[in-house]
């Protein structure tokens, strides 16, 4: 209150100035325009910032929502169903219907390792969310790796990037499939084995899942070849694949959850107990 007894002039001005500029407003149709569209732009410069600042602070939940339809997306893909003929008869089917093998589960990657022989990778979902050992993981892009342990929240999954993880894949168009593994290089490159030298190869072919596992769907793209040879005296060509994901920019992946892969694996172990 002392303030503004001591300053009563100053704010006496200041009252006088805004009621004089009230009055040139309203009384003057150019100024009452020029004022209008001033303060229109001020409003809706506010307006602008307060949307963008809120947006940002949505962009976790918009995040966690596209990456759920993404899920939904997939599981709707033709090669994450199973054909099921719609007739027991033994004639040739024509129509067939389409049963749902493959769900996903939208994960974040909260640590990841590039630089060792044997990298691993954290995802932040868990038991908890229907994570388990031997599910695929895989990015928007291509392959990334398989779960080896899950904890309630969390899971560690064995990277392409891993002198340990092997993956079965083929070549796209001749259908020729060996193991893809990662000679602890170049975090871009692995090599695709067993691929018989007579083979015909060309640079840029496209290197995909096999489905020959209860694991990753068929056809997923994982890279493209980008070198081949031939050791003296093998059968096999050296192939190189560049990796369409990028591991050290990888933050958000899929795990696969087969919806027929026990009943494959409860099988396949029933075979191998009979030997």
């Amino acid at each position: 209150l002392l303030f503004i007894v001591r300053n009563h002039v100053f704010f006496l001005f200041l009252m006088l100035e805004a009621f004089a500029l009230t009055l040139t407003v309203r009384n003057n149709s150019i100024h009452s325009s020029s004022w209008f569209n001033t303060s229109n732009k001020v409003v809706g410069a506010v307006y602008s910032v307060n949307h963008r600042i809120t947006e940002y602070f949505k962009l976790n939940v918009v995040n966690r929502q596209l990456a759920e339809e993404n899920a939904m997306l997939r599981g709707m893909l033709r090669q994450s169903q199973h054909v099921v003929a719609d007739s027991c008869d033994a004639i040739p089917v024509i129509d067939t219907i389409y049963q749902q093998r493959y769900t996903y589960i939208p994960a974040r990657v909260v640590n990841f390792t590039v630089n060792r022989q044997a990298n691993y990778m954290t995802i932040d979902r868990g038991r908890g969310q229907g994570i388990h050992p031997e599910m695929a993981v895989i990015s928007p892009d291509g392959v990334v790796g398989i779960v080896k342990d899950a904890s309630e929240h969390y899971a560690t999954v064995l990277p392409l990037l891993n002198r340990k993880s092997s993956i079965s894949a083929r070549l796209r168009g001749p259908g020729y499939f060996g193991a893809l593994r990662w000679d602890g290089r170049d975090p871009l490159i692995v090599q695709l084995h067993d691929i018989p030298i007579h083979v015909e190869l060309q640079m840029g072919m496209i290197v995909e899942t096999s489905g020959l596992s209860s694991m990753f769907p068929e056809g997923i793209a994982i890279g493209k070849v980008v070198g081949f040879g031939q050791n003296t005296g093998e059968n096999f060509h050296n192939i190189t694949v560049e990796l369409n994901t990028d591991p050290r920019t990888l933050h958000k992946v899929y795990v696969v959850n087969n919806m027929m892969g026990k009943e494959q694996l409860e099988l396949e172990q029933a075979i191998g107990s009979d030997d």
